[in-house]
Order: structure tokens, then sequence, then C-alpha cells
């Protein structure tokens, strides 16, 4: 039953943008070339920037919303939620987190180089892993990166992410990492 109706979704939309197409005279790979996608999903994957005194990786899924209405020139405001493995000393935990993200084009509004930056509130669900402690649940990230649109539907990213709880808990070693991601736009 929900391939029926994820298959029927897909031919009404594919129809739709057809017909939309067809009423303005516009072919429909053109119509949809130039569609607006101010949606993105991706996967990260990170390892800390420093040698720390256990193996710690991250391994993250988000979702990106770009609001071009509240454009400031160039600055395209986004909100991102995301939901991230947290590893170290063979131990994992989640990591759930929301905020506002920011992306300028370098060259205009149609430059395939961009730089993103994100800051997050994050929701830990193990802080204590042994050897490697992080305080308290509540953390606090910022990040700052460069974005390559690849085709219109899909980019691959690179961020520093530094992660702190801001001294709320005894505890408060960073964690700065170097992330990679692959994300696609719809």
């Amino acid at each position: 039953m929900k391939k029926l109706l994820t298959l029927t979704a897909a031919f009404f939309f594919s129809f739709a943008a057809q017909v939309s197409a067809d009423s303005n005279n516009v072919s429909l790979e053109r119509y949809l070339d130039n569609l607006y996608l101010d949606h993105s999903i991706g996967f990260r994957a990170g390892a800390p920037t420093t040698t720390q005194n256990v193996d710690i990786n991250v391994k993250e899924v988000y979702l990106r919303r770009e609001m071009p209405q509240y454009n400031m020139g160039l600055m395209i405001p986004s909100v991102e939620v995301a939901v991230a493995q947290l590893n170290a000393d063979g131990q994992r935990g989640y990591n759930y987190s929301v905020g506002p993200a920011l992306t300028i084009p370098l060259y205009g509004m149609g430059s395939k180089l961009q730089l993103v930056g994100h800051t997050k509130v994050h929701w830990l669900t193990k802080h204590d892993f042994g050897r490697k402690r992080y305080g308290g649940p509540v953390q606090w990230t910022y990040a700052f990166g460069g974005k390559y649109q690849i085709q219109k539907n899909s980019y691959i990213e690179y961020v520093w992410e530094h992660m702190s709880n801001g001294d709320r808990y005894l505890f408060n070693p960073a964690l700065e990492t170097h992330k990679l991601a692959l994300g696609v736009n719809f």
C-alpha cells in the first residue's frame, strides 16, 4: 500500500510538472532546471581535528530548509535539524540537534561555490564515555566551511565544527571536528 501511494504521488507530481511546463511553453527539463530547490538532506561524517585520548568519530544525517523569503543580500538563512551518532572509546551515543544556518554564494546567486555556517543546540543521549566525558547532555556547536554544488540537486560540503557545553557543567572538553558531507537538494 505504501509503495502504491508513493508511486501515485510521484506520477501526480510528474504529471503536474508536465502540465505546468506545457502551459508555459517551456520544456519539462528546462522547467525542472529552473526550480528553486530549498530543501536538502545530507550525510556528514567527521573526526576530531586533534589527537584525543580515545578514538572518536561522528556520523550525522541532517535536513536543511532554506528560507529565501528572508534573504539579506546574498545571505540565505535556513534551519537545520540533525540526528548524529557520536562514537567514543568503542561506545556510542546519539545526538539530536536544531539551529539556524546561513549560506553565502561567492559569485552571485548562481554560484556553485558557497560559504556555509551553522550553530545548533544539541541533546546528547550519552555524554560520559568513560575516559571521555562531555559534562552533560546539553551542548552547543558552531561550524564554518564551504559547499560546492556538483549539480543542481547534489553537493559536497566541508565544515569545521566546535562543540562544547559553555562551562554549564563540571567538565567542558571541546570537541572540534572536520566533517565532510554529501547532500541532495529537493
